[in-house]
């Protein structure tokens, strides 16, 4: 039999979620002190809350002390030395082509180059990303925001050895051995030195480190409410960051998934008191917050980096033609206005269909008068087959008997079987064939233009 201070204890639980808690549990006095080694600040509401927005904010002396630590090793001095060192030969000359709003193609996701560049903007308005980055060890000019620069890099890199000591807490590790740990962040030669250029490796560790920290706190959920989902959104959100400025990144993201994952196998999938329907009804909604965040993070910063790149530069000849013709100015700009069905007048490129790919290709050189092997040539301008995209791929389709270019209103439409005229758009040339040697294959006759 139960004794009174039992009976009265009792009478202050409630049932949540089939479980019991205390009263007060949601009253917690603001302010409270933790009296652990760590030197923790707890601040919490002093008025009752719903579970929604019953989030506790804790605050880490050590953790503000590392930060505070970092930050002087990371930004003393940024702008030394005042040169290119290695990579950012690249990251800086894609954050300048932002700032120019050039269209630029790179292997890795785009979030690292626009921070870069945001920042570069904020610290020197002025700037509009006219230095070209082209040789490693090349003096900065005076102009340069060099502090903007690589003021990304050393903020997150001041960050990292704070949220490393916060993610060691949260799997375990006691206060000493998690701050002895950053303490090593804080002093390793590699994550110096990477923290103090224009490289992409410290946002992509810390946004990586954030998602895991937030997978483990939604771990550390007694029951799924939606609070629990807010962990699951930030854990997603940060492990797309990651992969946003390297696709490295996307391990985090997927390490993050895991932990998520296993916890709900362990905790979800063998309660009695939930049927199947339950089981995957929860672990579908944990899933989808988790997809749903992450597809529209990657997709936001792609739409970012679309919209800012409006200018044709020299990587959008990896493109479609549409997509350069959407480009201001370019190789393709030409193409604007044409007819969907190759007419008079209609500016083409053409491919050859076997082997390499390579486009017709003709420009301002004739062949020599005679070849090598003391063969004569037809001295005309040359034609050869270009792998590239380029401005001198482009031909104009002409009837024989017209001697307008123009495509008129009622689009005179070649259709199979019809003669035409191929005249270069740059020259103004037209292409032929006559019975003179091919310079590369004597058994085949020569092309060029006339």
């Amino acid at each position: 039999m139960r004794d009174k201070s039992d009976q009265e204890e009792n009478e202050g639980l409630k049932d949540i979620g089939g479980l019991e808690e205390p009263l007060e549990s949601h009253a917690n006095v603001c302010g409270k002190v933790d009296s652990g080694t760590g030197g923790g600040v707890e601040v919490f509401s002093n008025l009752p809350s719903p579970p929604f927005t019953n989030l506790s904010c804790q605050v880490e002396l050590a953790g503000i002390f590392l930060f505070v630590l970092a930050a002087s090793t990371r930004f003393y001095n940024l702008s030394y030395p005042h040169n290119i060192v290695f990579d950012e030969l690249h990251y800086g000359k894609y954050a300048s082509l932002y700032l120019r709003r050039v269209f630029f193609f790179d292997p890795h996701p785009p979030l690292g180059k626009q921070l870069i560049a945001a920042s570069a903007a904020l610290f020197q308005p002025a700037y509009n990303g006219t230095f070209k980055f082209e040789r490693i060890g090349a003096d900065y000019p005076e102009f340069l925001p060099v502090f903007g620069l690589r003021f990304i890099p050393a903020l997150t890199g001041s960050l990292l050895p704070s949220a490393a000591y916060s993610f060691s807490r949260e799997v375990g590790i006691s206060y000493p051995f998690a701050f002895l740990g950053a303490l090593f962040l804080i002093f390793d030669n590699a994550m110096l030195i990477q923290s103090r250029y224009i490289l992409m490796e410290m946002p992509m560790i810390l946004f990586g480190i954030l998602s895991l920290l937030f997978a483990l706190k939604f771990t550390k959920q007694d029951e799924f409410q939606p609070n629990s989902f807010i962990f699951v959104a930030f854990a997603a959100f940060f492990g797309t960051l990651s992969l946003s400025i390297k696709y490295v990144g996307f391990f985090y993201q997927v390490l993050s998934a895991l932990i998520i994952l296993m916890n709900l196998w362990t905790r979800v999938v063998p309660r009695k008191d939930l049927s199947s329907s339950a089981v995957l009804k929860t672990i579908s909604s944990v899933y989808f917050v988790f997809t749903s965040v992450s597809v529209l993070t990657y997709i936001g910063i792609f739409y970012v980096h679309l919209s800012l790149l409006t200018n044709a530069g020299p990587h959008d000849s990896v493109m479609t033609s549409a997509f350069q013709a959407s480009l201001k100015g370019g190789l393709a700009s030409i193409i604007k206005g044409q007819p969907l069905e190759v007419a008079h007048g209609s500016q083409v490129t053409l491919r050859h269909s076997l082997g390499r790919a390579c486009w017709l290709h003709s420009h301002s050189h004739n062949y020599p008068i005679k070849y090598g092997d003391g063969r004569g040539s037809s001295h005309q301008q040359q034609v050869t087959c270009y792998s590239f995209k380029d401005v001198n791929n482009w031909w104009i389709v002409k009837r024989p008997g017209v001697d307008t270019f123009g495509v008129n209103e009622t689009k005179d439409v070649v259709r199979h079987g019809d003669e035409i005229h191929l005249v270069h758009g740059m020259t103004g040339r037209l292409l032929n064939s006559h019975d003179v040697a091919a310079p590369q294959s004597p058994q085949n006759q020569a092309i060029g233009l006339e």
